[in-house]
């Protein structure tokens, strides 16, 4: 699946009550609380920063329709999946169509079951308001709940987490435990009806960080950035390894693969989002399809400016001024990281390999998809 999340849907200014607390310095690594002692604002501040532009709110704060459209209901912010929703089934769904998120996103469903969103709120029966910073730490490391406990299914990016450093890490337990409480008991895991999916091979071993990439070095923060907030696991196609579905690296970051077949649409009725294992999604836009963001000067970011690339993120439109976004691309979210963090985002993909490769324009809702262009 291509985002192991997720994460992935159309999100909405979730962030903006944090107002004037998101400036440049939230970028910047805080030192941590002595045991004991709680966390400076600014701390705290930085995890808020992390949480917002890390889109935590795509999947934990569960969606209603708003007078815009869908938008994630910050009355159960970070609350996870509502106790006692019921949850339909996707509808039967062919191959290479994978899995299927519910409506209020908090709910997925793939080969490994059906899955539910955890409560991050500070409750301390239903939330994580008994866990200690080193059981959300080891969570995010090791894929388990608390760090020793049942494995974390999909949409959780805990692979993608787990590149961050410790003090961000860190930081954002120290905003999360100050979320206010909602006793809200997220349902387990409900396994698949078929055979099980073999467990996924372990992750390839990495050397954690203390603390993040220096801004003075934006190419180097550029890929911590790239690689901790799940850039790849949307703009990375997939193929099918030994152990299932792993990312095509040669491809890296270069968009749905358009020397394939273009899917042909799912059924998409009850469902927030529809995705296969490359990386194009089906919902109530159409079809969309991952960009290629390797510096290919004809398909991909090549021949942008920095401008260009902010302009998108800050807007939601092609180059600042085209065509608009669609799910899942969380625009909305990123545009909220600083000027610092998205230059240094736009300079570490001006140095990857180029991909020649030219994603698909987006399918209307009515469209039945088509073979490869």
């Amino acid at each position: 699946m291509a985002r192991q999340r997720r994460s992935s849907s159309v999100v909405s200014l979730c962030g903006l009550a944090l107002g004037a607390m998101l400036t440049a310095r939230l970028a910047q690594p805080q030192a941590a609380a002595p045991v004991g002692q709680s966390p400076s604002p600014d701390r705290v501040a930085h995890g808020a920063y992390l949480v917002t532009t890390g889109g935590c709110h795509d999947c934990h704060t569960p969606w209603t329709m708003g007078d815009n459209g869908p938008e994630p209901d910050m009355s159960r912010s970070l609350s996870g999946h509502p106790a006692g929703l019921v949850v339909r089934d996707p509808p039967g769904l062919q191959p290479p169509w994978l899995g299927a998120a519910s409506v209020t996103m908090t709910s997925w469903s793939g080969p490994w079951g059906r899955s539910f969103t955890a409560n991050l709120t500070s409750d301390v029966a239903t939330g994580i308001g008994g866990w200690t910073e080193a059981e959300f730490i080891a969570t995010m490391r090791t894929g388990r709940h608390r760090g020793t406990g049942r494995p974390l299914l999909p949409p959780m990016p805990w692979d993608t987490f787990r590149r961050l450093a410790d003090e961000d890490l860190a930081a954002m337990f120290a905003y999360l435990k100050t979320v206010p409480a909602i006793r809200n008991a997220v349902p387990d895991p409900v396994p698949p009806s078929g055979p099980a999916m073999p467990p996924p091979p372990p992750p390839a071993a990495i050397t954690t960080m203390t603390v993040a990439p220096s801004p003075a070095d934006p190419v180097a923060r550029g890929r911590y950035l790239v690689e901790g907030k799940g850039c790849g696991d949307c703009h990375t196609p997939m193929v099918m390894g030994s152990n299932g579905p792993e990312y095509d690296r040669s491809r890296w970051l270069a968009g749905f693969d358009a020397r394939g077949p273009v899917p042909a649409m799912p059924p998409i009725d009850g469902v927030g989002e529809v995705y296969p294992i490359e990386p194009a999604y089906a919902g109530a836009w159409g079809m969309s399809f991952a960009a290629n963001l390797t510096p290919d000067p004809e398909t991909g970011l090549g021949a942008w400016t920095e401008q260009q690339f902010i302009d998108t993120l800050r807007h939601g439109r092609h180059q600042g001024r085209g065509r608009q976004l669609l799910p899942p691309m969380p625009w909305r979210v990123f545009g909220q990281m600083t000027d610092a963090d998205l230059k240094a985002i736009f300079a570490y993909l001006r140095t990857i390999p180029a991909v020649r490769n030219k994603v698909p324009d987006p399918l209307p809702p009515s469209a039945p998809g088509g073979s490869g262009r």
